[in-house]
């Protein structure tokens, strides 16, 4: 059985219930707890999983793969129509990893299936917006039934991947963005490099104002 936007029955329930619990909470940390409670039972739920994969390679309605996203594995499960949250689910090459990045919310990761390993650093000054130095804090690898979070901003700046030789899967619970940003900041450790990275969707309305800034100002063509 699937719901009315074609999400399957199990799909549909886990966000409900997301929702019903994220409304009344007033904290990162109440709301971190909660989803933690939550996202192991539900990852556990293979078959789901199986149906939604098939649903992709065969073009279902559901999930739309076509929805914009921040990284080309990435794929919008649910939005919550309030904004409470946002469901993703991360699909890991073997061998494959995101580059290191920050967050503008919260968030509760884990995975389906496979393991997903996880560095989180420190940033030593948080002034620049163009270089900075970071410290790896920790790393560990996270397996099916377990999960991490990560905070908002230079709080939660973090590297995952798939140190494994299987493609794996990995569910992420986002919270409400909490800046005005439409992008995530990456960092280069050898250089300190800070690259804001945006979504295709912004980057071709950035590209599209820039292209049409110089078409106003370019010099009529001269007729015969």
């Amino acid at each position: 059985m699937s719901s009315a936007d074609n999400k399957p029955l199990e799909m549909a329930v886990f966000c409900n219930t997301c929702s019903r619990g994220l409304a009344d909470l007033k904290d990162n940390q109440s709301r971190i707890s909660f989803v933690s409670k939550i996202l192991p039972p539900f990852l556990s739920q293979a078959d789901l999983f199986r149906k939604i994969l098939q649903n992709i390679i065969e073009k279902a309605p559901y999930p739309k793969i076509e929805k914009p996203t921040m990284f080309v594995n990435e794929v919008i499960l649910h939005l919550d129509p309030e904004g409470l949250f946002s469901l993703r689910m991360f699909l890991w090459r073997p061998g494959e990893y995101d580059p290191i990045h920050d967050h503008n919310s919260w968030g509760v990761i884990g995975p389906v299936s496979g393991k997903l390993e996880v560095i989180n650093y420190r940033r030593l000054d948080r002034d620049s917006t163009s270089r900075t130095r970071l410290v790896e804090k920790e790393r560990g690898i996270i397996e099916p039934g377990g999960y991490y979070h990560v905070l908002p901003l230079y709080k939660g700046i973090h590297q995952t991947g798939n140190p494994t030789r299987r493609s794996m899967i990995q569910i992420g619970i986002y919270g409400q963005r909490q800046t005005k940003r439409n992008y995530i900041n990456t960092y280069d450790l050898a250089s300190g490099r800070i690259s804001p990275l945006y979504s295709p969707k912004v980057v071709k309305r950035q590209l599209a104002e820039s292209a049409l800034l110089n078409l106003k100002n370019a010099r009529p063509t001269a007729t015969a």
